[in-house]
Formats: C-alpha cells, sequence, structure tokens
C-alpha cells in the first residue's frame, strides 16, 4: 500500500474512533454508562474469577490501572473483592448480581447497536468486512506482540496515532 493510501486509512480510522464513540471515556459506543474498560473487565469477570494480576494481564493493562478500575468496580456495587482461601495474600474478584446484570444489558444493547450499524450494509459487505477486520485486528495483535512495551512507547512520543 502506499504511503497516501496509509495516511487516509489512518484518517478513515480516526474518524471511526470519533464517530464510533471510543474517545468517550464515560460511556460505551452503545450509549451505557460505562468506561470501556469497565465493560471489558466485566466481560472478563463473567467467565471466571480473577486476582487482579491476572485482570491486568487479560485487558494488557498495567496493574496499577487495573486496580483503579476495579476500585470504582467495587464502589459501584459492580464487583467484590474477597480473600483467596488458598492464598491469603491474594485477593480475588467476582461479579455481583449487579455486575451480572449489567454486563448482560450491554451486551444486547451492543448487539443492537453493531446491528443497526451492519443493517446498512449489503450482507456481501458485512461479510467482506467481518473477514478484513478480523485479517487487520489480528496483524495488529501481532505487531504489537512484536515490538512490545517500547513499540507502544516509542508510538506515544511520535505524536502520530
Amino acid at each position: 500500500m502506499q504511503r497516501e493510501d496509509v495516511v487516509e486509512l489512518r484518517n478513515v480510522m480516526q474518524q471511526f474512533i470519533r464517530s464510533f464513540g471510543l474517545l468517550e471515556q464515560t460511556k460505551t459506543p452503545c450509549g451505557f454508562s460505562l468506561s470501556l474498560s469497565q465493560v471489558f473487565a466485566l466481560q472478563e469477570l463473567e467467565k471466571t474469577t480473577l486476582t487482579i494480576t491476572e485482570l491486568a494481564a487479560r485487558l494488557q493493562l498495567e496493574r496499577s490501572s487495573v486496580s483503579r478500575l476495579i476500585e470504582g468496580l467495587v464502589k459501584g456495587g459492580f464487583v467484590s473483592r474477597e480473600l483467596n482461601e488458598s492464598n491469603r495474600r491474594e485477593v480475588v474478584l467476582t461479579l455481583t448480581e449487579k455486575g451480572t446484570s449489567s454486563i448482560r444489558r450491554v451486551r444486547d444493547q451492543s448487539v443492537a447497536f453493531y446491528q443497526s450499524i451492519l443493517a446498512r450494509m449489503s450482507e456481501e459487505e458485512q461479510a467482506q468486512f467481518a473477514a478484513s477486520f478480523k485479517r487487520f485486528t489480528a496483524s495488529l495483535t501481532d505487531v504489537r506482540k512484536d515490538t512490545g512495551d517500547e513499540g507502544r512507547a516509542a508510538d506515544a512520543e511520535g505524536g502520530e496515532v
């Protein structure tokens, strides 16, 4: 792909980020009053109980960031913290009833939101988009693994996103 095409793709991605609402820190793109990080944490905890360290690894965030994130979810009544009976130095995170019902509502709203977007595309366009987006995301994941934390720091310092 030529440089001009890459710049155009970057511009489209930036417009996508803004239009999709990814810059909004207090609500999800589908309009639910939780941050994306909070939703992602609830989704992980819906699957299983986790420690903060385990959750940080799954979310690809620093442990300190996840600790602050969990503090807000505990205060909001979405998550509970309990000592691990087999290792008393470890705290285990569990969804509360409020957390479970909230993540289900987020999922329902999210599916409806995605359906409203995809309804504006033909079935063929939907299939092409899904396949291409999966491949793009896999490539992004590979690049992030290859560059590690040094690559993320360089990206942040470079100014352009």
